[in-house]
């Protein structure tokens, strides 16, 4: 059945796209055939860190007074006896999320057992979103002030500054002695989630935080990185060793997205957008000339938004076209112009556990969306291990890891599953995404174990739900990136 006439036949379907989970049987596939492994060193990646500090919402005008090293103590400190009826208020007050970001205790809780799996780590990537969902109105509603009358939040910018540099802080010091790449997402913003503007004073004042954690790092380099920081978000510096020869890109694609405007509400201001393509191009033409290695974190990945796309079922094919989550395809060109020198691309933003190849069949970039500790899409809270080759920069092979609850109280991080040992491949390289997501694209119906696998993953800790004639739509996402080309997969191009 092609996806087409399934699409065609049950569009209800698509809303199981936001509850894929559960445990299945392995039987054993053909086992690929590993190369000799390379040394390799492990690296903790995380994602959508989300920290609530208005869990406990009589405690925010202590957080609001103190200095940032008392936050800890105050954060550690027992429950006000009114905790729950207080967060109820909150909660209902505010209304964009149903579900809850990450209390301290799961933020804490997550770092530290990120720090036992990978006590030798190198090094740490965080691929953005620090700050929890609607912070301007659980910020009024925790200080008992008046709702925003319009879109202005200059209320509670001070604190979503003081918030950030909290987190990130947090994150350096569970890991001291070793650099911590921190990439900001759509929600860390003194204005509300998707706007900010260049040269923001959000940005002023978290950008030594984030310079504090490059360590390695040569003062010159730092400094550059310190500037561009200020400006739209984004930096550049040469991974610390064991990395050789590798250039760590980290953007701030806020200013990329479909949906972005700037503080102000202007959704026309594209500079932050184009200054960072500009600044990325000559990055990765001087890699080029310089024979290195290039990695890119970000926050929002340059694919489709599956979701919305699917949700509009045949009208996608019938004139309409695709919805992706960046405004246009000018970072997957730049990425998959350049796929001799980069190695890996690192993302985040959907909350889920995914593997994309940006590029065309047989060359590619290899990106890893990084699952989230937050649990606010109702999903288990996870964090992931990568196995990493210094001397080529490739990712060999990762392992994730997830929570046994959703509040960092009691909670036990035990392993979820291995990529290598899951879908039989030596490497997570562009050569072994192709020939996977070619297995998948032949298995119409995501029957197989490692299409049933994948499945499991996605989306942590829900019931499993088969995709049925959805698979092979959601099969082109993998590997199609653009608009264009995800509708002439769907739709019967490619």
């Amino acid at each position: 059945m092609s996806f087409y006439h399934g699409l065609r036949g049950g569009l209800g379907c698509v809303l199981i796209l936001s509850g894929l989970s559960g445990l299945f049987s392995l039987p054993a596939l053909a086992q690929a055939i590993a190369a000799p492994q390379p040394a390799t060193v492990p690296a903790v990646m995380l994602s959508d860190l989300h920290l609530d500090p208005f869990h406990d919402p009589a405690k925010v005008p202590l957080l609001v007074k103190a200095p940032l090293r008392q936050w800890e103590a105050i954060l550690k400190s027992p429950d006000s006896p009114t905790q729950q009826a207080d967060f109820a208020a909150v909660q209902s007050a505010c209304k964009g999320k149903q579900s809850t970001d990450a209390p301290y205790a799961l933020l804490n809780s997550s770092l530290r057992a990120a720090k036992n799996q990978a006590p030798d780590a190198p090094f740490v990537t965080v691929s953005g979103d620090l700050l929890v969902h609607d912070l301007d109105c659980r910020y009024r509603a925790a200080m008992k002030l008046d709702k925003a009358a319009g879109d202005d939040q200059s209320v509670s910018a001070a604190f979503a500054e003081k918030t950030t540099v909290f987190v990130m802080r947090q994150v350096e010091s569970m890991f001291p002695g070793i650099p911590v790449y921190l990439a900001l997402g759509n929600n860390d913003s003194r204005c509300n989630h998707n706007r900010l503007d260049v040269h923001d004073a959000y940005l002023k004042a978290t950008g030594r935080a984030v310079i504090d954690g490059l360590v390695g790092i040569g003062e010159a380099e730092r400094k550059r990185a310190l500037a561009t920081y200020e400006s739209a978000g984004y930096y550049a510096v040469t991974m610390a060793a064991p990395m050789e020869h590798t250039r760590l890109l980290v953007l701030d694609d806020i200013y990329m997205m479909s949906s972005f405007a700037t503080c102000e509400a202007d959704e026309k201001d594209h500079t932050g957008a184009q200054e960072q393509i500009a600044w990325l191009t000559r990055e990765l033409d001087g890699a080029r000339q310089r024979g290195e290695r290039v990695w890119v974190l970000g926050h929002v990945p340059p694919t489709v938004d599956l979701k919305n796309s699917l949700a509009k079922g045949i009208k996608m094919c019938m004139g309409g076209g695709a919805d992706t989550y960046l405004s246009s395809d000018a970072l997957a060109t730049a990425l998959t112009s350049h796929l001799d020198v980069v190695r890996l691309a690192l993302f985040g933003h959907t909350h889920m556990d995914e593997m994309h190849l940006l590029g065309t069949k047989g060359a590619g970039v290899p990106m890893k969306v990084v699952a989230s500790v937050s649990p606010v899409d109702g999903n288990t809270p996870s964090f992931t291990v990568g196995k990493v080759a210094p001397a080529t920069a490739m990712l060999v092979d990762y392992t994730v890891f997830e929570a046994s609850n959703k509040t960092g109280i009691g909670t036990t991080w035990a392993q979820e599953y291995d990529f290598g040992e899951t879908y039989h491949e030596a490497s997570f390289s562009a050569k072994a995404l192709d020939d996977l997501i070619g297995r998948f694209r032949a298995d119409t119906g995501g029957a197989s174990a490692e299409s049933q696998a994948y499945q499991t993953h996605f989306f942590k800790g829900h019931a499993p739900m088969q995709l049925g004639p959805l698979w092979e739509g959601y099969v082109c996402s993998l590997d199609h990136a653009t608009a264009d080309g995800f509708k002439a997969c769907v739709c019967g191009g490619n």
